[in-house]
């Protein structure tokens, strides 16, 4: 294989010394690197890219052979195995997107994004050339280095010793290789160099605007020297970890077992492993503690897997225990030795923090609470973790101490080696030193706008996938079995006859919600100068309040929260009281406001912007509203409690028009009756694949809606894709109502006056107000008036309607065979037509 013959993987090929030294030293990189870094950075591809290597590696597929086979040619097959468990768990998108969140504070770190309320822009930038000096033969190292440094959207030029194995390069080959925007190969160099190559090590550093350097103080020191003075050097150097026992915890089983584990997992070769055990006593007390913990030892030691200690390190040891066995017979020391040699404790009387040989050697040492911080700051700039056991009041005090003398991270005992996603290293976040924060107070032209992503998303996802459509029934099913991972539930209106509900992360409903935010500013949202009032449904686990209480938060606007009361005098009230210059609410609830109040609304005169949700208004009803006064309305957001927000509106969206929250969704829009995308302008069913869920991942999932895509740009100048809303599907609907069921409906006329005959729904506008007409034969068998009393007393969404005094009417009508509309095919009864939609559509 090439890569075994060439040492170098030089931006997607294998190179040798020859052609790196031409490379390096007779072409100037700098048009290369101008040109890559001019271009946006294939971000999302790079998330994809990680997740199929993860998944390759996890199915023993084309990179596991490469790399397994390779690293099985220089250790055990265990240690190989390890390793590649390792990998896989970095390598997952949802790991990547929780190191993002923690370190930088965003998912999207190149993504301008608005500071609100303020008009000014900011995001995350790379430095630009990233080189990284890695330590020999630390495999798993190399590779996080490298996604450090793709996350952060640098080019990377990796250098590993070269002695080193190829390990490094084989993995940026077989990472390149799942690549299918064919881009990422352009920021990947793995380099193979001695320290003695000072001429392409100089040449490697010119070539930096920022150096992440591991080694010990010597070698940071050198390339120190090396560097331009401009470059940013990240210095990764060796750390000193310590384990603490206080006075309250001397004789505490557990703790003493928890530092016996610390000493023996990786042999202390961690930086975070305990090399010194202060312990909170006298001398008597410090010996009974090293008693102790050489009796856990004789119980764990054996449990977890000893790295045998080559010749150099065995010499070193053997010196330590020397000189301390001397010195024994002073009363400077005590020391403990396991009779074959697998263990080592060293107490010395004397104080102060003191480097291990390793290899489950430890030194313990006295000390008190008063001296923690005047024995250990002196050693600050080596310090990492400390392994504290204390009482919740000396812990109070301990961790000040201990912060104060360097200290970079407290653990419990047993755990010094664990960490958690996103977590700081060595008191410092990876992401953010090899970035910069950068700023935009950009035009008025920008005034509406919450995020560049918006100007340049791709297009419409229009070709079909090769997976199942997801039904209604495939998500519930999904909810049911994934439930117990989630923060956030909430629940439907139940239109299926029995309540839904959906779960959501809060890391996700976050980024949905901030999304969202943009789009309100968008549809004409001014976060300094607007007060809206929040009038969605609150409580009874509806998400509607809660979640654009998020997004009004997120805008940082002023919101008067309401919610859907039914006292609309006390409505207006609030309204002309705060000022209020928005309105955001459920169509029907608004409809029924602006019907009861809309004198009292049009006198004010301050009511200037209405944004409403789950149904679109026909040209009646939006004439009726602005009548009121009304200068700007819109949709609020097109969503759904399944699959979240889904569609905005700008200036410039008329109808059900909408752009896509590309963002946060995928959609594709199929045809009615078959799973073929649909011809240009044809109107189809919306199947929709979550970008923002990161669980459950929802997948080509069939909402109930229709629409059809717009192909035309819009004059906003995003591109987000735009698509036209068209109605919901089949027998579920509103009309200026909760969702009602045409099942429902049949349902009651059966049981209540066993009817037995046809029923078919109309819904049509008349003014202000909904018109739902059902159609039925002349077997009913009561007057239309009787039947429309009927069905309001015992339908609970329709005896609500009315409760509230919404502009929503219900009609009966006895119709004669023929006129009922049938489907050509079948000769069935269509169940339900909405009259209303061509209205919309004309606007």
């Amino acid at each position: 294989m090439e890569q075994y013959t060439h040492p170098h993987y030089w931006f997607g090929q294998w190179i040798d010394d020859a052609q790196l030294s031409k490379e390096l030293l007779q072409r100037s990189l700098a048009p290369r690197f101008n040109q890559i870094l001019s271009l946006a950075f294939p971000f999302q591809d790079l998330l994809q890219t990680c997740q199929a290597l993860a998944d390759d590696l996890f199915q023993q597929q084309k990179s596991f052979t490469v790399l397994h086979g390779y690293l099985c040619t220089q250790m055990a097959t265990a240690e190989a195995q390890a390793i590649l468990v390792q990998l896989i768990a970095m390598l997952q998108k949802e790991t990547l997107q929780d190191k993002l969140l923690s370190e930088l504070g965003t998912t999207q770190p190149h993504v301008l994004e608005r500071r609100y309320p303020e008009r000014q822009f900011e995001t995350w930038a790379p430095l630009g050339c990233l080189v990284h000096v890695m330590p020999a033969n630390v495999f798993a190292v190399a590779a996080m280095g490298l996604l450090e440094g793709l996350l952060s959207n640098n080019i990377n030029m990796v250098k590993v010793s070269a002695r080193d194995s190829q390990f490094a390069a084989l993995f940026a080959q077989e990472l390149v290789s799942h690549d299918r925007s064919d881009r990422l190969h352009d920021y990947i160099a793995v380099l193979r160099l001695s320290s003695k190559q000072n001429d392409l090590l100089q040449s490697l550093f010119d070539q930096a605007d920022v150096i992440s350097a591991w080694g010990g103080e010597a070698a940071i020191s050198a390339i120190r020297k090396m560097a331009p003075d401009s470059v940013r050097i990240v210095a990764w150097g060796h750390k000193v970890s310590f384990a603490y026992l206080s006075h309250s915890m001397l004789q505490n089983q557990e703790a003493i077992e928890g530092f016996a584990k610390d000493m023996c997992v990786l042999d202390q070769q961690a930086c975070s492993s305990p090399q010194t055990l202060f312990v909170e006593g006298n001398e008597q007390e410090v010996l009974q503690v090293a008693q102790a913990l050489n009796t856990a030892l004789t119980r764990i030691a054996p449990t977890i897997p000893a790295e045998d200690p080559d010749d150099a390190a065995w010499a070193e040891i053997a010196t330590v225990i020397n000189v301390a066995t001397a010195e024994q017979a002073l009363g400077l020391c005590h020391v403990i030795q396991e009779p074959h040699r697998a263990w080592r404790l060293i107490v010395d009387y004397r104080p102060g923090l003191k480097p291990s040989p390793l290899y489950r050697t430890l030194w313990i040492k006295p000390i008190q609470a008063e001296q923690v911080t005047s024995v250990l700051r002196p050693m600050r700039a080596w310090l990492q973790t400390c392994g504290l056991a204390a009482n919740f009041n000396e812990t109070k005090v301990l961790v000040r101490k201990l912060f104060a003398a360097g200290v970079s991270r407290i653990t419990r005992p047993g755990e010094m080696l664990n960490s958690y996603n996103g977590s700081p290293h060595d008191g410092l976040y990876a992401l953010q030193q090899f970035m910069r924060r950068i700023t935009l107070d950009a035009s008025e032209e920008f005034a509406q706008l919450g995020s560049f992503a918006q100007l340049e998303n791709g297009a419409a996802d229009k070709m079909l996938s090769k997976s199942k459509i997801m039904t209604k029934a495939d998500f519930l099913q999904l909810m049911h079995s994934q439930q117990h991972t989630y923060g956030l539930v909430v629940r439907s209106g139940g239109s299926s006859g029995q309540t839904a509900y959906s779960h959501f992360l809060w890391k996700d409903y976050a980024k949905q919600m901030k999304e969202t935010a943009h789009g309100l500013l968008a549809a004409g949202l001014n976060p300094k100068t607007d007060v809206v009032m929040n009038a969605f449904a609150a409580g009874y686990m509806y998400g509607s309040f809660i979640s654009f209480w998020t997004i009004l938060e997120t805008l940082q606007i002023r919101q008067l929260p309401m919610a859907m009361v039914d006292d609309y005098q006390l409505l207006v009230d609030e309204i002309i009281q705060q000022q209020a210059t928005v309105l955001i609410g459920m169509t029907p609830h608004l409809l029924g406001l602006f019907n009861a109040q809309g004198q009292r609304i049009k006198d004010y005169g301050g009511l200037k912007k209405v944004y409403f949700g789950g149904e679109g208004l026909s040209r009646s009803q939006r004439h009726y509203i602005q009548q009121c006064g009304v200068d700007i309305l819109r949709s609020v957001t097109y969503g759904s409690n399944d699959a979240g927000p889904i569609g905005y509106q700008c200036e410039y969206c008329e109808g059900g028009v909408h752009h896509l929250f590309s963002a946060l969704q995928r959609l594709e829009i199929v045809d009615l009756e078959q799973d073929v995308p649909v011809e240009q302008g044809e109107i189809g069913r919306l199947i929709l694949t979550s970008q923002a869920r990161t669980s459950p991942n929802l997948e080509r999932y069939e909402i109930g809606d229709t629409g059809r895509w717009i192909d035309t740009a819009c004059a906003c100048g995003r591109s987000d894709p735009l698509f036209e809303l068209v109605g919901r599907m089949g027998d579920v609907f509103k009309a200026g109502t909760p969702q009602l069921n045409y099942a429902q409906f049949v349902q009651i006329f059966s049981d209540q006056a066993n009817y037995s005959g046809r029923l078919q729904i109309h819904l049509h506008a008349d003014g202000q107000f909904n018109v739902i007409e059902v159609w039925m034969d002349d077997s009913l068998g009561m007057t239309e008036d009787a039947a429309a009393a009927l069905l309001l007393n015992q339908y609970p969404e329709l005896s609500m309607v009315q409760k509230l005094g919404l502009p929503v009417k219900v009609q009966i009508r006895i119709q004669v065979e023929a006129d009922f509309v049938k489907i050509k095919a079948s000769g069935k009864i269509k169940h339900v037509f909405d009259h209303r939609q061509t209205a919309v559509i004309e606007q």
